[in-house]
C-alpha cells in the first residue's frame, strides 16, 4: 500500500507547489536561458541548492550570453552547501527537479573539464596557473601543474639566461624541472659572469660565486689562458698565482716533465734542486732511479722489450717492434698500430695512431686515417685529429691544413691564426713563412703580414735573417721584412759562423747578417761552390787562380792557395790535395802528413779516415796513423770508437786498439760502452771495456750459425 501511494504523494507535491522553481526549469529545458536566469534568481532564497544549481548550468553553457565558467562554480559550490543544509522536504522536493548530490556533482565535474578545455586551448602558463587558481580541487589540477611547469621551464630554457631560471626556481620551487634549472641557473651564472672569457673574469667569478659547482671549470680556464705555450715560465707562474687551484698539481706534474723531458739523472738533479718543494718526490725518486738505468731493445719470440745493461729483462717482451727511447720515451708498435711507452714500461702515448711523431716543445704530432692532431708528453690528445696536415710545434704554434688551406693553432689545439694559405712553415724568431697562388711572405705571431706575398721562395728564420728569391735571383732578408742583401745574386749560402756565401757571376765572396758583404766577391766560383764554400769552424774553404786554400773569418789566410783541393775545414789538420794524391796540413799550412792517400775524409772526433789502394785506415790530429790503411772497409768515429771490417767487422778505440775483434756479420755502436753485433738473424750486446756479451738473443752464435 506505501509504495502504490508514493507517485501519488509526489503528483500530489508537485502539483501544490507548481511555481516559479518548476517554470525555471522548464525554461532552462527549452534553452529559455534569459527567463530561466531571472526566475532561478528570485528563489534564491526560497529554494537556493536549487537556485543556485540552476544559475550554474545557466552560466556552465557556452551557448548563451550568461557563460562563465567561474560563476558556474561559485554557483555550483553554493549550491553543493546549500543542498547539504536543505531539510529532507526540500531535498525531496528539489529531488523531483533533478537537483540532488549527485548532479551538483556532475554539474562540477562539468565546470572543472570546461576549464580545463579553455585551459588547454590555450596551453600558456598562465592559463594554467589560472585554472589552479581557481579550481585548486579540480581532477585535472595536477596535470594541470605539470604541465604549467613543463612550459615554464621550456620559457626559462628559451631565454637561457640566470634571471630567467632564478624566476623559475623562485615561482614553483616544487616543479620536477626544479633540479635541473638549478643546475642550468649554476651555469648560466658562469657563463654570464665569464662572457669575455679572460683571466679576470674567472678568477673574478670565483671570488663571487665561491659555491658554484663551475668553480672547477673556471679553474681549469685560468689553468689553459696561464699556460698557453706550456713553458717552465708559464707553469711556474700559475703555481705561484694560484695556489688553491685544483689544477696546481697538474702544473706541478707538466712543469717537471717538461723540465726533465730527456728524463736523465742530471736533469732531475737540477730540477731538484731548483724546486726542493715538488709535491711528487716519491714519483721523482722512482724516475731517478730509472734514468739512470740504460734500456736496450731485445727480442724474444719474435716479440720486443728492453733489458739493462747487465741483461735483465727491464719492460716485457710483447711489442712487434720498438725504437730506442729518446726524451724519456720510446715508440712501440702493435699490429698497425703506434705508440710511446715511458722508461718504467707505462704506456703513455696510446697504441691506437698510423704515425706518431717526435715531441718538439711537449708535444707530438700523431695520424690517424689520413687525419692529424697532436699529444702532449702524458699521451692526451691536445690538438684534435681533424687536420689534413699538421707541423710541429715551435714557438708555442703549428701550422694545420684545415679544407685546404693553412693556419696555426697553438699548443691545447686552439686556432689561432685562421687558415687562409696554401702553405705554410714552422714559427723562428716570432716569423712563419707563408704561400699562396705561388707567392710567398712572412706573418707574424699575430697573423699579421710582415713581408707581403710577392716571393718565389723564403727561405725562413731558423738561422737569423732568411735568404730569399725573387725575379730568379737570392738576396737575404731581415725578420722585420728589411732587404739586408738585395736579391740580385746568383746564388746566397745559409750562414754558418755568422757569414753566408755569396756568388755572382763566377765570383764569390761573404756577406755578414747585416747583409754587409764583408769578404768581397774576389774568389773563384765554381759550379760546385755550393757544396763546399760554406764557412764551418770558422773557416771556408776557396779558390783562387785556379788552387784551393782556406781563409778565416776576417779573410785571412790559414791554408795557402796552392792546392788542387781541400778536403774539409773541421781541423785540427787540414786534408790537401797535391796532383793525386792526400796529405794533411796544419793550422800555419805547414805540411804535417805527406800528400799519399788516394783519399781522405774530414776530421770527427780527432780522426781523419784516409784510404790507400781501397784499404782503408785512420790517422789523429798528430798524422800518424793510428790504422794502418788495411782495412776493406771503415765507418768515421762515433762514441769514441770506430767500427772497421775485413769481411767481418769489429771494433777499434781511438787509439788503434781493436776492442772487439772481426768477428762479426755487423757491429752498430749504441753508447761508448756497447754496442750491437748481428750474426745472422739473431743479434747480442757487447761490452766495450772488456767485450764481454751483455745479453744473447736465443739462438744467436759467433759466425751466425744455429746453435
Amino acid at each position: 500500500m506505501r509504495v502504490a501511494l508514493l507517485p501519488l504523494l509526489l503528483l500530489t507535491v508537485t502539483t501544490v507547489h507548481a511555481g516559479k522553481l518548476e517554470k525555471a526549469f522548464k525554461a532552462l529545458e527549452v534553452h529559455d536561458y534569459f527567463k530561466a536566469r531571472e526566475l532561478f534568481r528570485k528563489e534564491v532564497k526560497k529554494h537556493p541548492a536549487a537556485a543556485w544549481y540552476g544559475l550554474s548550468v545557466i552560466s556552465g553553457r557556452a551557448n548563451n550570453p550568461f557563460f562563465n565558467l567561474d560563476s558556474a562554480y561559485q554557483f555550483v559550490l553554493k549550491a553543493d552547501l546549500a543542498f547539504t543544509a536543505a531539510p529532507d522536504k526540500e531535498r525531496v522536493y528539489i529531488g523531483v527537479l533533478g537537483v540532488s548530490h549527485t548532479s551538483i556533482t556532475a554539474q562540477r565535474e562539468h565546470v572543472f573539464e570546461r576549464a580545463w578545455e579553455v585551459a588547454r586551448g590555450q596551453n600558456t602558463v598562465l592559463a594554467y596557473q589560472a585554472y589552479l587558481d581557481r579550481y585548486p580541487s579540480g581532477p585535472r589540477a595536477e596535470e594541470a601543474r605539470s604541465v604549467m611547469h613543463h612550459l615554464a621551464f621550456q620559457e626559462a630554457r628559451q631565454a637561457n639566461t640566470a634571471a630567467a631560471y632564478k624566476a623559475f626556481v623562485e615561482k614553483f620551487p616544487e616543479a620536477r624541472e626544479v633540479y635541473e634549472a638549478r643546475t642550468r641557473l649554476q651555469g648560466a651564472v658562469f657563463e654570464e659572469a665569464t662572457i669575455s672569457k679572460d683571466l679576470a673574469s674567472y678568477k673574478a667569478f670565483i671570488l663571487a660565486h665561491p659555491e658554484n659547482p663551475n668553480v672547477r671549470k673556471a679553474e681549469d680556464e685560468i689553468y689553459r689562458l696561464s699556460t698557453p705555450g706550456r713553458t717552465i715560465a708559464e707553469y711556474k707562474a700559475f703555481i705561484k698565482a694560484e695556489p688553491d687551484n685544483h689544477r696546481v698539481p697538474d702544473a706541478w706534474r707538466s712543469l717537471y716533465e717538461t723540465y726533465t723531458k730527456d728524463l736523465n739523472v742530471g736533469a732531475i738533479t737540477r730540477f731538484i734542486a731548483e724546486f726542493p718543494d715538488y709535491p711528487f718526490m716519491e714519483e721523482l725518486v722512482d724516475d731517478y732511479r730509472t734514468a739512470s738505468i740504460e734500456l736496450l731493445p731485445f727480442r724474444r719470440d719474435g716479440k720486443w722489450g728492453f733489458i739493462d745493461t747487465e741483461g735483465s729483462e727491464r719492460i716485457k717482451a710483447e711489442y712487434d717492434w720498438v725504437e730506442p727511447f729518446v726524451s724519456g720515451q720510446a715508440q712501440v708498435g702493435l699490429g698497425d698500430r703506434v705508440g710511446t711507452i715511458n722508461r718504467s714500461g707505462r704506456v703513455v702515448v696510446p697504441i691506437e695512431y698510423d704515425e706518431v711523431g717526435e715531441f718538439t716543445e711537449g708535444t707530438a704530432v700523431v695520424e690517424r686515417a689520413g687525419r692529424f692532431g697532436a699529444v702532449d708528453r702524458s699521451g692526451e690528445l691536445v690538438v684534435p685529429m681533424v687536420y689534413t696536415d699538421l707541423g710541429d710545434l715551435t714557438e708555442g704554434l703549428a701550422y694545420a691544413q684545415d679544407h685546404g688551406r693553412y693556419g696555426y693553432v697553438n699548443a691545447r689545439g686552439e686556432m689561432r691564426i685562421s687558415p687562409g694559405y696554401e702553405s705554410a712553415t714552422s714559427f723562428h724568431a716570432e716569423r712563419a713563412v707563408v704561400g699562396r697562388d705561388g707567392r710567398y711572405g712572412v706573418i707574424d705571431r699575430s697573423g699579421q703580414l710582415v713581408v707581403p706575398l710577392e716571393y718565389e721562395w723564403i727561405e725562413g728564420f731558423e738561422h737569423g735573417p732568411s735568404r730569399v728569391r725573387k725575379n730568379g735571383r737570392t738576396g737575404i732578408m731581415s725578420v722585420n721584412g728589411e732587404v739586408l742583401l738585395e736579391a740580385k745574386y746568383d746564388h746566397v749560402g745559409a750562414y754558418h759562423d755568422g757569414l753566408a756565401l755569396v756568388v755572382e757571376a763566377g765570383r764569390c765572396g761573404y756577406a755578414d747578417t747585416l747583409g754587409r758583404v764583408i769578404i768581397a766577391l774576389d774568389y773563384e766560383a765554381p759550379a760546385d761552390v755550393a757544396t763546399w764554400g760554406d764557412f764551418a769552424n770558422g773557416r771556408a774553404e776557396v779558390r783562387s787562380a785556379g788552387k784551393h786554400g782556406i781563409i778565416g773569418v776576417n779573410n785571412e789566410r790559414i791554408v795557402p792557395f796552392q792546392y788542387v783541393d781541400v778536403g774539409g775545414t773541421h781541423g785540427p789538420l787540414f786534408a790537401v790535395k797535391k796532383k793525386t794524391k792526400w796529405g794533411f796540413v796544419d793550422g800555419r799550412g805547414a805540411n804535417v802528413v805527406e800528400a799519399k792517400y788516394d783519399q781522405v775524409w774530414d776530421f770527427v772526433e780527432g780522426l781523419a779516415r784516409v784510404q790507400v789502394g781501397g784499404l782503408f785506415g785512420v790517422v789523429d790530429s798528430t798524422g800518424k796513423e793510428v790504422i794502418v790503411p788495411t782495412l776493406s772497409a771503415l765507418v768515421d768515429a762515433r762514441a769514441g770508437h770506430l767500427v772497421g771490417s775485413n769481411g767481418r767487422s769489429g771494433v777499434f778505440d781511438k787509439s788503434g786498439k781493436l776492442v772487439l775483434p772481426m768477428m762479426h756479420q755487423e757491429v752498430v755502436l749504441i753508447t761508448d760502452r756497447i754496442a750491437k753485433v748481428t750474426d745472422g738473424e739473431r743479434f747480442a750486446y757487447r761490452d766495450l771495456s772488456d767485450g764481454r756479451y751483455l745479453w744473447k738473443e736465443v739462438g744467436y752464435t759467433e759466425g751466425g750459425s744455429a746453435e
